[in-house]
This record gives C-alpha cells, sequence and structure tokens, in this order.
C-alpha cells in the first residue's frame, strides 16, 4: 500500500510540474517568416501574442560561432507609427545589445535590411517560401536549449 501512494503522489507531483511548465511558456507563433540574403537563411517565429513584440531569430549561414544560434530579439519602433524598426537582443555573448533586422516600411513595400550576428555589414532581406514541416515547439525548444548552453559559459 506504501508503494501504491508513494507512486500516485510522485505522478500527481510530476502532473503538477508539467501543468506549471506549460503555463509558464509564452505562447509560440505557429508559422515563421523566413528570409534569405546570398548565402543567409533568416528564420523568425513570433514569441508572445503580438504585443510583447518579441521573436526568436535564427540565422543559419554564418561563419563563426552564432551560425544556427536562435536569439530572441525585442521589436522596437523607430518612429510613432512603427513604419521603422529594429528587433534588438541582448542575448549575444560580449555584445550589450545587437540589431540584427532593421525595417522600413512605405507604402505597400517592407525593406528589410539584416546584419549577421557579430558581423557589421548590412545585407538586405528577401521573403523566401516558408519551410515545410516547420515544428514551432520543436524550434522553441532548440532555443531553450541553446539559452541553457550560453548561459553556462
Amino acid at each position: 500500500m506504501k508503494d501504491f501512494l508513494l507512486l500516485l503522489i510522485t505522478a500527481f507531483t510530476f502532473s503538477n510540474v508539467n501543468a506549471a511548465t506549460k503555463n509558464t511558456q509564452p505562447e509560440i507563433g505557429k508559422y515563421p517568416q523566413q528570409y534569405t540574403s546570398g548565402d543567409y537563411v533568416v528564420t523568425i517565429l513570433r514569441l508572445g501574442d503580438e504585443s510583447k513584440n518579441t521573436a526568436l531569430i535564427k540565422v543559419d549561414g554564418i561563419d563563426n560561432k552564432h551560425d544556427g544560434q536562435i536569439y530572441k530579439h525585442t521589436k522596437k519602433c523607430q518612429n510613432k507609427q512603427c513604419t521603422s524598426y529594429i528587433y534588438e537582443t541582448t542575448e549575444i555573448p560580449n555584445k550589450k545589445t545587437w540589431w540584427t533586422i532593421n525595417a522600413s516600411i512605405s507604402y505597400a513595400h517592407t525593406n528589410l535590411n539584416f546584419f549577421p550576428p557579430t558581423i557589421d555589414k548590412k545585407h538586405s532581406l528577401n521573403k523566401s517560401k516558408r519551410p515545410k514541416g516547420f515544428n514551432s515547439q520543436k524550434f522553441y525548444k532548440e532555443y531553450l536549449g541553446q539559452l541553457a548552453l550560453r548561459n553556462k559559459k
């Protein structure tokens, strides 16, 4: 009987931990936006509801240690109408802040410029097709794993 009670208490505890973990996880966008610039592929996934102005951004094709790393960014409007904005992160090691994307909207056209992490050279971004089979939960978990590894250093 003691074993049964212990098993029951353990199961109850784990179910509460899992429920608490799910409740603390932010809302995650279902579909990413993907852009290309030469050899670079930039994936942007909304994190939190739209009012939070946060996104996870991953850049593939960088010839340095930031290749494939996912960083949380905050969208910061540069004017009242937010027709000009940046995506800024504080998660890149040894950088106080980094502007990865700078956007300006004029009429129906959005001009996106991109600065690969730790590379001070501007590139233009072009919209590409949404990746098939993209799993936003897996992308978010990959981000959490990378963040944990960065925080250990």
